[in-house]
C-alpha cells in the first residue's frame, strides 16, 4: 500500500491503494464473478465525447469499456468481479467518480458534465452510497477550516491578530478533532468493508492526513486483519496487508544485531551501492558534519521524519552539514520512489536492498529503525538518535562551535 495509488476521487490522496466497498456484503472468497452494471445519465455530455470505465488496480486504471453516451447522455456497462472493486467513470483528465462495485450490483447515476464528482445521485450501490456520505461531511469540514482561514487573512492589518489567530486554532482544532471521532467509529463499524481503505487513506486538507498510520497504527491494523481475512485474493486488500506487513516491520529491523556505536565511537565507513549503481562512501564526506540515518520507505516514522531533514539541510548545508542515508529497502523502484516524492535528492542515498540482512544491521547494531548517528568532522559520533527540534538544537550547537 505505498504511495503508488491513482487519484480516485477529489480530496483523496493517492498515496498508498484505496479502494472501497460495500460494507453489508458477504460475498464468499473464491466464489464465481458475478455481472455489475453501471447505467445512467450524464447531462451536458459533449457530442463524440468518450465516456470511460476503468477498474482501480493497486497503482494503475485497468480499462474495462468505453462508449460515447446517447441521446441525453445515457450509457450503459457491464463487467464481472469476484468481490467489491472500484471503477472509475471518468470524461477529460479532470472530471471523473468512483464507485465502489459489489457482485450482483445494478448501479444508476445521475450526474452532470464538469462535475461528475459530485453526482445528483447514484442508486443501487451502498458501498458507494457510504461514501458519498463519508464525503459531504468531509467536504463540510473543509468549507468550515476555509471559513477560519478567511477570517485569519481578512485580519492582517488588526492590532488583535495573534490573538484571533489563537482563537481561530482552537476552533479548527476543536472541528478537526470532533470529524477524526466521527470518522474513527464509521471506521470501526466498518473495519470488514473496503470502504475502510478508503478513510484510512483520507487527507483532511492537503498535508493532513485522517489517520497516521505512526500515530494510529491500530487501525490500520484492525481493517488489515478484518479485510485480509475476508478478501485474502483481492489486489487491493493485498496491497494494504503488504502495507501493514511493513508498518509492524518499522519497528524491529534485526534480532541478532553487534554493538551500536556509542557518543565518541569512530563511526565504521559505509560504502554501499546509490540509486544509479555506483559505490558511494561516507569517508567521502570526511571533514563535514554528517547525519547517517537508516530509513525505508515501508517505514511510515522514517517518512514523516523526512521532510524535517531536508528543512535542517537546507538550514545547515552552507556550514558544513550533510546527510548521508542508507536504506533497508527490498524494492529498487520503492526506495527510488520516496526519494523522488520526499524530495530527498540533494544528498547521498545508498542501500544493498536487502533488508534485515543488509550488512549495516549487524555492522550498526540495528534493532529498529528510524535510526541515526550524527557525526563530526572526524569521523567519531556526537549523538545518537536525535531526531525534530533536538537535531536542530544539536547541530546549532555543533556548528555554530566549529
Amino acid at each position: 500500500m505505498k504511495q503508488k495509488f491513482n487519484k480516485l476521487h477529489p480530496g483523496v490522496t493517492c498515496g498508498r491503494a484505496l479502494r472501497f466497498l460495500a460494507a453489508l456484503l458477504l460475498v464468499a472468497t473464491g466464489c464465481d464473478s458475478e455481472k455489475v452494471t453501471v447505467s445512467g445519465i450524464i447531462e451536458g455530455a459533449g457530442s463524440g465525447e468518450y465516456l470511460l470505465f476503468r477498474e482501480v488496480k493497486p497503482g494503475f486504471l485497468e480499462p474495462v469499456d468505453s462508449v460515447i453516451p446517447g441521446t441525453e447522455g445515457r450509457f450503459r456497462f457491464s463487467t464481472e468481479t469476484e468481490w467489491p472493486a472500484f471503477f472509475m467513470l471518468s470524461m477529460g483528465e479532470d472530471d471523473f467518480m468512483t464507485l465502489l462495485a459489489s457482485p450482483g450490483e445494478k448501479i444508476e447515476v445521475h450526474a452532470k458534465r464538469k462535475s461528475m464528482a459530485t453526482p445528483m445521485s447514484v442508486k443501487g450501490s451502498e458501498g458507494t452510497s457510504l461514501i458519498i456520505k463519508f464525503r459531504e461531511e468531509q467536504e463540510e469540514v473543509k468549507a468550515r477550516l476555509m471559513e477560519l482561514t478567511e477570517t485569519y487573512n481578512d485580519s492582517i492589518d488588526s492590532p488583535r491578530r495573534p490573538f484571533l489567530m489563537d482563537s481561530l486554532d482552537r476552533k479548527a482544532a476543536e472541528i478537526v478533532t470532533a470529524f477524526r471521532e466521527k470518522s474513527t467509529l464509521m471506521l470501526r463499524e466498518n473495519k470488514a468493508s473496503m470502504v475502510s481503505i478508503y478513510l484510512l487513506n483520507q487527507h483532511l486538507v492537503p498535508g493532513l492526513q485522517l489517520f497516521e498510520p505512526a500515530q494510529n497504527p491500530e487501525l490500520f491494523y484492525m481493517v488489515d486483519s478484518a479485510l485480509y481475512a475476508r478478501y485474502p485474493d483481492s489486489d487491493l486488500v493485498i496491497d494494504l496487508h503488504t502495507f501493514v506487513a511493513g508498518l509492524r516491520k518499522s519497528v524491529t529491523v534485526g534480532m541478532r544485531a553487534g554493538e551500536k556505536p556509542r557518543t565518541g565511537d569512530l563511526l565504521p565507513d559505509i560504502a554501499l551501492p546509490g540509486p544509479e549503481g555506483d559505490t558511494l562512501r561516507l569517508s567521502s564526506l570526511r571533514g563535514r558534519v554528517v547525519l547517517v540515518d537508516f530509513w525505508a520507505a515501508w517505514c511510515p516514522p522514517c517518512r514523516e521524519e523526512n521532510p524535517n531533514l531536508a528543512k535542517l539541510y537546507d538550514m545547515y548545508h552552507w556550514k558544513g552539514f550533510d546527510i548521508f542515508q542508507v536504506s533497508l529497502d527490498l524494492r529498487k523502484e520503492e526506495w527510488v520512489e520516496a526519494i523522488r516524492k520526499d524530495r530527498l535528492g540533494r544528498w547521498k542515498h545508498v542501500s544493498d536492498l536487502k533488508y534485515r540482512d543488509s550488512e549495516v544491521v549487524k555492522q550498526f547494531g540495528l534493532t529498529e529503525i528510524p535510526a541515526s548517528f550524527l557525526i563530526g568532522r572526524d569521523g567519531r559520533v556526537i549523538a545518537v538518535n536525535l531526531r525534530g527540534d533536538d537535531l536542530m538544537k544539536k547541530l546549532e550547537e555543533v556548528l555554530s562551535a566549529q
